[in-house]
């Protein structure tokens, strides 16, 4: 099955639980020795190891999604286009313009899948190629795409910074709703922000530590849990945005 199929299939809508670790490199071929009894890479996954994403992140002037994630407010959105670089359709890129939402540790997300070339357009509700676009969504993508341009309007958003970074994504062979995901190399920058462009200038976190997250609908499988805490694993709290943003120092522009 190639990439472009694979990418139809996509869920565009997520509503899950996430749980965050930083764990050492070492740590984490300990867990991978301990896991796969029980999970197996996502087919995703083209080159049998991992790949890479690049996330780039909107906020206002004022530092709005920022703020709030410091304040904790209990309910968060943010808007961000990720994009897969290892992937391509008939020599064209393809992004996601998501809204994250985030209650507690509840994680929902909606999402358009539309070409690298058109998504900044597309951000601008009056732009022909978002009107174009809109005209030829299903309603749950013309729905997704109103929240957007709500929220792009609302606190005037403007790009901040791009988060990359290696994923190596696990499911499980049981729970299929269940992941396990460990990042390394997350970088920020808060330059240049053309996704196609996939240097970055600063390390958020140590190159050897590494971010695993725990991603699930309901439960957490008793095997995971026993894994987890057998290996010592402390949950924390981290946002790989505001994180890079306090890399940069670019914390608000008024």
């Amino acid at each position: 099955m190639n990439w472009w199929r694979k990418i139809q299939k996509y869920q565009k809508y997520f509503n899950r639980f996430e749980l965050k670790y930083q764990i050492s490199l070492q740590e984490r071929d300990n867990l991978l020795s301990f896991i796969r009894p029980f999970m197996r890479l996502d087919p995703y996954v083209q080159n049998n190891y991992n790949y890479e994403v690049r996330s780039l992140y909107y906020d206002s002037n004022f530092r709005h999604s920022v703020n709030e994630k410091r304040d904790g407010i209990g309910v968060r959105r943010k808007l961000r286009i990720r994009y897969y670089p290892d992937y391509s359709r008939d020599n064209r890129e393809f992004v996601f313009i998501e809204i994250k939402k985030k209650i507690n540790e509840n994680v929902a997300k909606s999402r358009i899948h539309v070409k690298l070339e058109d998504a900044l357009y597309i951000l601008d509700s009056n732009h022909p190629i978002a009107n174009a676009f809109y005209n030829n969504a299903s309603t749950q993508d013309r729905n997704t795409l109103k929240e957007i341009w709500f929220l792009y309007k609302k606190y005037n958003l403007k790009p901040v910074c791009v988060v990359s970074y290696m994923r190596q994504p696990f499911l499980s062979k049981i729970e299929k709703t269940f992941r396990l995901t460990f990042d390394t190399n997350v970088m920020v920058r808060n330059y240049n922000f053309d996704l196609n462009f996939g240097d970055s200038s600063k390390y958020i976190i140590p190159r050897n530590i590494c971010i695993m997250e725990v991603k699930f609908n309901n439960f957490i499988p008793n095997w995971a849990i026993k894994i987890i805490q057998k290996n010592n694993c402390i949950q924390y709290k981290i946002s790989k945005f505001a994180s890079g943003l306090e890399r940069t120092k670019d914390y608000a522009l008024v």
